[in-house]
């Protein structure tokens, strides 16, 4: 049973309860939904956040988010013009859709999930266990939080900086600078803009004057998702191909302390490109490229003074198989799948293991595998229960095998709650 309350207005600058405005008994498992046409800001709290806070999730437009059994407070936030949303009372207290795939679609306050997956395409039978990425052999993450140097085998992966700046406004498919001249630089249809203050790609679709363009929805590079509305303050690059290449490395891994972070490196082909932020775990990368259809040489995110690659895009995959993941501080990680394969065609037999603890040698196993190409040459694993996983866990996977030249193929889902 759903019941639906009125439509609740959300002035701007300020922070609203919504069992108060709503006159729902606090605790009750209300579903609510952004019906504006702006992003707002989420929070689960006993007070009022801060007008600063870090602590809330943006609650995009027609989003809807559930809270069930809720000891605390709701409390949204509109940072632009009024918003407007729809509260509904849960008559459930449980997910009927399943609680992994409420997740998934980001309905449940305070949790989030990732799915990794890799495969070593070359493991060899006197090589012992080697980790299931592209870059073959045992993965070694940097000593301490490294810049790293992001840099390709060809020459046709670079992007040009044709404009930068700072927004002062903008709508769902327009950046607004009027400090810009657009025009004057050069930025042309089909040209890159990137949001680096949210960590988001879009295309130019029109340059409407010397301080407005058009561009296609915004979109998260991890997830593909579409993203936020250009504000006041956001920092913006428009980047154009140097070659018929990828010209954009996105890179998404912990800092220093182990918290997220990611960027955009524009690559200067067979340049060293050093990254803005230092690394101290690295797990996903992506290449873009304005009008071409990748990468064109192998890139790679190499850690300074280790000198160790962190991450690395093979030709025709445009983004990293890495089967490697480090649970962020802050989060507890809850194992839900854990599967693999032989991915190349050779007469061989492997024990595939799933492992966790620290990369640099404290990791113990938590499941291990045979497949064989004369019998089972897949598994699939869905979890009942999993143990909890604290911020700084490293889980990968790795593998061994009997036969020469072996491919496999390995990945793993993780529930991620707030700690």
């Amino acid at each position: 049973m759903v019941t639906t309350t009125t439509n609740i207005p959300i002035p701007g600058e300020v922070w609203i309860e919504l069992y108060t405005a709503s006159s729902i008994s606090s605790g009750t498992s209300i579903s609510t939904q952004n019906i504006g046409v702006n992003d707002l800001y989420y929070s689960v709290s006993a007070t009022e956040p801060p007008r600063d806070s870090d602590k809330y999730r943006i609650f995009k437009r027609g989003q809807v988010i559930e809270q069930v059994d809720n000891d605390k407070k709701i409390w949204v936030f509109s940072p632009q013009s009024p918003g407007l949303i729809n509260v509904e009372i849960l008559g459930y207290t449980n997910f009927p859709l399943g609680f992994n795939q409420q997740v998934a679609e980001g309905r449940v306050n305070g949790y989030s999930f990732v799915a990794k997956f890799g495969e070593n395409p070359d493991i060899d039978a006197a090589s012992g266990f080697e980790t299931i990425w592209d870059g073959g052999g045992t993965y070694i993450p940097p000593t301490q939080a490294r810049i790293h140097d992001c840099v390709s085998t060809n020459v046709a992966d670079a992007g040009t900086l044709v404009s930068s700046g700072m927004a002062t406004g903008g709508t769902t498919i327009t950046l607004e600078d009027t400090g810009a001249t657009f025009i004057t630089d050069g930025v042309a249809l089909g040209d890159v803009i990137l949001n680096d203050t949210n960590c988001e790609i879009g295309i130019v679709t029109a340059i409407t004057s010397e301080t407005v363009l058009r561009h296609g929805f915004m979109r998260n590079p991890n997830t593909g998702m579409i993203g936020q509305t250009f504000e006041s303050g956001d920092s913006y690059r428009v980047v154009t191909d140097a070659g018929v290449g990828a010209g954009i490395m996105y890179i998404k891994g912990l800092n220093a302390s182990f918290l997220s972070t990611n960027e955009f490196v524009i690559m200067d082909g067979t340049n060293n490109v050093p990254t803005v932020s230092s690394y101290t775990r690295m797990f996903r990368a992506r290449a873009f490229g304005a009008n071409t259809t990748g990468a064109v040489g192998i890139l790679t995110a190499t850690a300074q003074v280790d000198g160790t690659v962190s991450c690395q895009i093979i030709n025709g995959n445009n983004q990293s198989l890495m089967s490697i993941y480090t649970v962020p501080f802050g989060k507890i990680g809850y194992l839900a799948k854990w599967w693999g394969s032989i991915s190349k065609k050779q007469i061989s037999s492997s024990i595939v293991r799933l492992r966790a603890g620290t990369l640099d040698g404290l990791g113990y196993i938590l499941q291990t595998r045979a497949i064989t190409t004369s019998g089972s040459s897949e598994f699939n694993y869905s979890y009942t229960i999993s143990e909890p996983l604290a911020g700084g866990v490293d889980v990968w996977v790795e593998a061994d095998s009997d036969s020469n030249d072996v491919g496999i193929t390995s990945g793993f889902d993780l529930i991620l709650k707030d700690s």
